[in-house]
């Protein structure tokens, strides 16, 4: 019989409130060994409202959170909590430093331990302290704490470590407070949209350490490629109610979709039956009976249910865009650098009608600057840009750069005005925002108090609104709830023009787009037909082909050296010779993987400038190429000794 995981976590008839607005009413729910939970729901359902409840960080208006003892929870949160004169090395090594104090203790312990000798009461004391401190070490994973946070350092991308947090970047910002959160190591993790302003690589990464997380894990993410990789279960909030659903996030939409589906056949079940007893009742029944009276208010009771609670529809407005011209948008042999750094090298595209192309690479490499030189607003070193006369740029960025704060919600979407002419149709401004959620009471608050979904979603309206032939998003889904992003991939794929697309999010890239095009090292760019999925085929087919050219070499080498057949009935003197200093020649090259490991492993490495960290890693990976290499060819000798 198998073990029911034991709760390490668990909210109890949790109710809050913002004011007079409910957010959460009477929520429950349990956290256990093992979990993988991903909590879904609309932006304003209470999900980070939940979470910081859950961590402790926020006090609920009722209910209770019981946290089994001797459990340890983390929350990564939309905004970073870090005091902002810290640098970036205190973020990190402040995450390890009750793991940092434990070795600390072992280490001075462990010397003290060496001052008494055997037969010593204080020694026997100390023997069994350093043991107890030893297991804990072991249990924490506390030993090479160091290589540790530079592994997260470096696949995270983190900047310098003596720069100030103050400083940073918002994404620079994120990634600092996630390495943060995942170097605690707690017992309960908690993630609120750790994939946002993160490439996908580190995306990877997250999702990697987290199939090999040994504790809980509770996320939410809008991220659906995150959701099906790692969650077990979804937890979705609606209606100030919580579902649970025991799976993956596919198999949750079948489910829901069956759900609806139920519930539609509920209602068309009810609605006839209220037309049948209106029927009835029309054709002059009256309440004489006993049996007719309860007829009757069953009626009124049928009545009085009403439908099934349903979310407000809305769509993406974009005016009807003109036609494109024979020429849309061509890039010519562009070459483009800054600061010595070639972003862009030779690269060439022609726009074609109906193309949708996903722009993917990791963090600095030039995609924002790619979309402002095709725009027109940076000029290529060498080559040229064409962009067609009827070309009309729609462009959504992800800094919202052009945006007053200040000033209000309505005032920021249409300078005030109420109704605007969109599609030769008259769209009500408060009407069409509150279909998004936005209360046309709150319309005239100043833009800047939004949160960062809310923020990210009006600006989005106030540019579509603006229309154009050739849209232009720079990471359009940072902040987004689920049902927001299949409205988008909705609108996108319904627009009559062009779009590229900047984005980390990879089923959306999956969803939308008919081309991926990917950064390379050295400022390459690759255009690949398809979506994000026949991208990863590209990648899986380039990694294939490096290792069989890798096995072709050493075959060659091995057949030059054997002979035009390959074989040879005896060695050759230099051959024996060969074979004869093969152990050394591995000794040494296995002694060379042990140098550049602990050159690597060093205190210190990782604050070295990029290429120095790259080229020790790169001489790494050929070190290891050769020792492979070496010990074929001692096989191959040694078939033919």
């Amino acid at each position: 019989m198998s073990q029911v995981p034991k709760a390490v976590l668990s909210a109890q008839e949790v109710t809050h409130s913002y004011g007079s607005q409910p957010v959460l009413e009477d929520i429950s729910l349990t956290i256990h060994e093992g979990d993988r939970v991903g909590l879904i729901g609309r932006n304003g359902c209470g999900k980070s409202t939940l979470l910081k409840i859950m961590a402790g960080l926020l006090d609920s208006d009722g209910g209770k959170v019981i946290v089994r003892e001797g459990v340890s929870v983390a929350l990564l949160q939309q905004r970073c909590p870090l005091p902002m004169d810290w640098s970036v090395d205190q973020a990190l090594a402040s995450a390890v430093e009750a793991r940092q104090a434990q070795v600390d203790e072992y280490h001075r312990q462990l010397t003290a331990l060496g001052d008494h000798p055997v037969g010593d009461p204080q020694h026997d004391a100390l023997a069994d302290s350093v043991h107890e401190l030893q297991h804990m070490i072991d249990v924490s994973n506390g030993w090479g704490l160091e290589q540790e946070i530079n592994r997260v350092r470096v696949s995270l991308d983190l900047v310098d470590g003596d720069r100030q947090l103050a400083d940073l970047s918002g994404g620079e910002l994120r990634r600092v407070d996630l390495a943060n959160k995942l170097l605690h190591r707690p017992n309960v993790l908690i993630l609120d949209e750790p994939t946002n302003h993160i490439d996908t690589r580190s995306v990877e990464w997250i999702e990697q350490f987290l199939e090999q997380y040994e504790g809980s894990c509770v996320l939410v993410t809008h991220d659906r490629f995150f959701l099906d990789r790692i969650v077990n279960r979804i937890v979705e909030i609606e209606f100030n109610k919580l579902y649970s659903f025991a799976g993956s996030y596919a198999r949750f939409l079948e489910y829901k979709a069956q759900v609806e589906l139920s519930e539609g056949r509920t209602e068309s079940n009810r609605l006839a039956l209220i037309r049948r007893e209106l029927a009835w009742y029309k054709r002059g029944a009256k309440a004489r009976s006993t049996k007719q009276k309860a007829r009757i208010d069953r009626l009124k009771g049928t009545q009085e249910q009403g439908p099934p609670q349903r979310h407000r529809e809305f769509v993406f407005e974009i005016p009807e865009p003109q036609r494109l011209g024979k020429t849309i948008l061509e890039a010519r042999d562009i070459t483009y650098a800054i600061g010595g750094q070639t972003l862009i090298k030779g690269f060439s595209l022609i726009m074609q009608p109906e193309m949708r192309i996903g722009i993917v690479g990791p963090n600095g490499c030039g995609k924002t600057t790619l979309l402002k030189v095709l725009m027109g607003e940076g000029r290529p070193q060498k080559g040229t840009v064409v962009i067609g006369e009827n070309t009309d740029f729609l462009y959504v960025d992800q800094n919202h750069e052009d945006v007053d704060r200040s000033i209000s919600i309505i005032e920021h979407v249409s300078e005030g005005a109420r109704f605007l002419e969109v599609n030769k149709r008259r769209l009500h401004i408060p009407t069409y925002l509150g279909n998004f959620l936005f209360d046309s009471n709150g319309l005239e608050m100043p833009i800047g108090r939004l949160s960062g979904g809310e923020f990210n979603r009006v600006d989005m309206v106030k540019k579509l609104l603006r229309g154009g032939n050739f849209l232009i998003l720079d990471e359009p889904t940072n902040d987004l709830d689920l049902y927001t992003l299949r409205v988008l991939e909705e609108t996108i794929d319904n627009f009559d023009g062009c779009a590229m697309i900047v984005s980390h999010d990879r089923y959306f890239l999956n969803r939308v787009c008919t081309h991926i095009l990917v950064f390379e090292p050295a400022g390459k760019l690759v255009l690949i037909p398809g979506n994000y999925e026949d991208y990863l085929l590209y990648r899986q087919r380039r990694v294939a082909e490096e290792k069989a050219e890798a096995r072709e070499k050493t075959k060659s080498v091995a057949k030059s050296a054997g002979g035009s057949n390959g074989v040879s009935a005896k060695l050759s003197y230099k051959e024996k010779r060969e074979l004869e200093g093969m152990e050394a020649a591995i000794a040494s090259a296995e002694a060379d993987i042990e140098a550049l490991e602990a050159t690597i492993q060093a205190p210190g490495f990782y604050e070295n400038d990029h290429e120095t960290v790259q080229g020790a890693l790169t001489s790494l990976t050929v070190a290891q190429e050769r020792v492979e290499s070496l010990f074929a060819r001692w096989e191959a000798l040694e078939a033919r000794s």
